[in-house]
């Protein structure tokens, strides 16, 4: 994991950055599956869950969600939305390899590549037991991965972003020994007359699919199904975000 101010200044910028996904469609996402796996929902945490864009649809739809994120930057706009909007979600600063929910939930997600940002196996394993022991039984974990494919292609790479009020600089880097894709952010943000500087280094780990399913295994995960994204089909070579579900098993007799 990074450390927290990393994500300072992406919290400024991260919403900007979001603007053309329909967060919408991954709730909707989320009932199909939820429904495909007869997994009645009432209360719902939300790893890594930045400004609250995956917390706050649902939330309106009537679920109890807890947002849980490291960063206090992205907690505070996230509380601002949900306050300027009148839903009323709960946001918790924590980091999700000590995750402690205040009552276990009926469903986890973790989206975004917020598992990506695990770059330790054994910290992955941790995450994976915390989620396991905040679940009631039965309950599901939904999460997204970036592919092997996508991060392993990525190295060497600069993009632009060049707006009137911030300029972006993204250079990409990967260790194929490590599976470590490295990204270095540049950013010139406008403070009234000037331009405000910040550099940010984030981290990624590029899983393989046969790791996972025995991380989840050993935690006592049962895995359902892997996805390409957005659909029930299974991942394809060119599927550069493939969605798991997971189920913590039913204590005996209520299988």
């Amino acid at each position: 994991m990074h450390k927290v101010d990393q994500y300072n200044k992406l919290a400024d910028i991260y919403d900007y950055l979001m603007a053309g996904i329909d967060y919408e469609e991954w709730a909707d996402y989320m009932e199909a599956i939820t429904d495909r796996f007869n997994s009645p929902t009432g209360n719902i945490a939300d790893l890594a869950c930045g400004t609250g864009n995956t917390v706050l649809p649902l939330a309106a739809r009537g679920y109890k969600v807890y947002g849980i994120d490291i960063a206090p930057g992205m907690l505070k706009k996230a509380a601002e939305k949900a306050h300027q909007k009148g839903i009323r979600a709960y946001f918790l600063e924590q980091d999700m390899r000590r995750l402690e929910l205040p009552e276990e939930v009926d469903l986890v997600t973790c989206y975004h590549d917020g598992l990506n940002y695990i770059i330790d196996p054994d910290d992955l394993r941790l995450v994976f037991q915390n989620v396991f022991d905040s679940l009631r039984p039965g309950g599901l974990f939904i999460f997204d991965l970036n592919a092997v494919e996508k991060l392993s292609g990525s190295g060497g790479d600069t993009t632009f972003i060049d707006d009137t009020d911030m300029s972006l600089i993204w250079e990409t880097s990967y260790n194929r020994e490590t599976d470590i894709w490295e990204i270095c952010l540049t950013g010139f943000i406008r403070r009234g007359e000037l331009y405000e500087k910040f550099v940010e280094v984030h981290k990624e780990k590029a899983y393989k699919h046969p790791d996972i399913t025995r991380f989840l295994e050993e935690t006592g995960f049962l895995l359902m199904d892997v996805y390409h994204g957005f659909s029930f089909e299974p991942p394809r070579p060119d599927t550069r975000r493939a969605f798991y579900v997971v189920r913590k098993p039913f204590a005996k007799g209520n299988d």
